[in-house]
Formats: C-alpha cells, structure tokens, sequence
C-alpha cells in the first residue's frame, strides 16, 4: 500500500531522492527499462523537490526492486518447482523458458516483476486458484 507520507517526504528530501535514485542504479540484477534508466539518473542528479508524481514513481521503482521469498504465502521457491513440473502444460515457450531459467538459476526469491510472472504462470497450470497471489509479504534481502 502506498505511503503517502513517504511520498510526500522524499519528495521535499532531494538528498534522500537522490540516495534512493543512486542506490537503485546500483542494483545489477534488475531489468530497468530505458525509461527508468532514463528516470532514476535524472533523480540522482536532481537538486530541486520533486513532485509528487516524480516521488511516487521513485518509490515505486524502489518497492519493485525489493526480492520476494513468499507471496501471499507461497514460497517462491516452491512455486518455481510445481511450475517446472508442469512446464509442458503451458501455452507460451516464453513462460516455459521462464520458469526454466528460474529452476536452473535456483532462485529462491524474486523481484515483485519476477514474482508477478511466476504468479501468472502457476495460475495458467493451476497450481494455485486464479484469486490467489496478490500480496507481497516477507521481503527477502534488498
């Protein structure tokens, strides 16, 4: 859930915006788009308040890059290991590829993207039930 208040206080704090910003670009293993690439380098430079729309898509990014071992009580690890069995069934070698790069990588936890994928496709082999999986708990390391 958003915190307005966060918002409101990274927005009048350039020198958080701008940790925030440099600490993100940081980060190796995410997939930012060109877009955010673009975005997060303009708020590590950036001297004046942001606005409100600027410090909500920063705490966005920020909460997307956290890593995920459970997702509304699934184990992520779990997940990937019923998906691989199943990964036959599924009607997208995209997803198949996936799950496999997961499987083989080991991963046990996932970025919120990573996670929301992974979701998806647990639902698509009905693993788990198609209301299932929407809150993030249990942050793992950022």
């Amino acid at each position: 859930m958003t915190d307005y208040r966060d918002i409101n206080e990274i927005a009048k704090n350039t020198g958080r915006a701008r940790s925030i910003a440099a600490y993100l670009l940081k980060l190796g293993d995410v997939d930012w788009t060109d877009w955010e690439l673009d975005f997060l380098d303009t708020m590590q430079a950036r001297e004046e308040p942001l606005s409100t729309r600027q410090a909500e898509k920063l705490v966005e990014l920020r909460d997307d890059a956290v890593l995920y071992r459970k997702v509304d009580g699934f184990v992520v690890k779990t997940l990937i290991g019923q998906c691989f069995l199943y990964r036959d069934e599924f009607n997208s070698d995209h997803d198949r590829e996936f799950i496999e790069r997961l499987k083989s990588a080991g991963q046990e936890a996932l970025r919120k993207r990573d996670a929301v994928r992974l979701l998806r496709c647990a639902r698509a082999v009905g693993e788990i039930e198609q209301h299932h999986g929407w809150t993030f708990v249990v942050p793992a390391i950022v």
